[in-house]
């Protein structure tokens, strides 16, 4: 289990972002290179998860499908993830598919895929597109990572056309991630980054702008 401490920036160059997060005085440096992430939220037909964290409710689930690489429409190796957030606290469980690659006439196999392993019918279904570019950052003497997402994209499932992408947001995304273990250091890693702590959702932004 750990804490996601989130920033959403406004208006700045991943550059200038990119050399703040240098200048820590904990040390931060890329872990290796970034890469770029790719998702498929689910939901129920009336958007409850969607409600749930619009609202707030302390204890939510969230339901994706991720992979990486390049071409968005290619799907190496994907891996169903449930994400749960109990209050402050988050944890993920990870179901990896049949291995292989899998392309845009495959989907309606994958969301099957994912019902099945799942245990789920229809009331789980494919709502939302996402990707994005990912960096991973880590303090050498510290317990904590840093990622910053830029580039992001969405677009609305739509289970007879290949996935178009046509919303964006230019915001940078920082997460500062850790163990609840090493909450006593956070004050120190938060206070020398100078910028104002946000609730952000990839998802919910999205869906505002896939849904309106």
């Amino acid at each position: 289990m750990r804490y996601e401490r989130k920033y959403r920036i406004e208006s700045t160059h991943p550059q200038v972002v990119s050399m703040v997060i240098r200048q820590h005085p904990a040390g931060f440096r890329p872990l290796f290179p970034s890469r770029q992430i790719n998702n498929l939220y689910f939901d129920t037909p009336d958007f409850a998860a969607f409600q749930d964290n619009v609202t707030g409710t302390p204890q939510r689930l969230k339901y994706r499908l991720r992979w990486y690489g390049d071409d968005f429409s290619l799907i190496h190796n994907p891996v169903l993830e449930v994400k749960i957030k109990d209050n402050l606290v988050g944890w993920k469980q990870h179901y990896p598919l049949p291995e292989g690659k899998y392309n845009a006439s495959d989907w309606k196999k994958l969301v099957r895929l994912c019902r099945e392993t799942l245990g789920k019918g229809l009331d789980l279904q494919p709502v939302l597109f996402n990707t994005y570019q990912r960096s991973y950052w880590g303090a050498p003497a510290l317990p904590f990572r840093l990622t910053m997402d830029t580039g992001l994209r969405f677009g609305p499932y739509q289970p007879h056309r290949e996935p178009v992408l046509p919303f964006t947001d230019s915001a940078i995304v920082i997460e500062v991630k850790y163990d609840q273990q090493v909450d006593e250091d956070t004050a120190f890693i938060l206070q020398h980054l100078p910028f104002r702590l946000s609730k952000n959702s990839k998802f919910v932004t999205g869906i505002n702008l896939c849904y309106g």
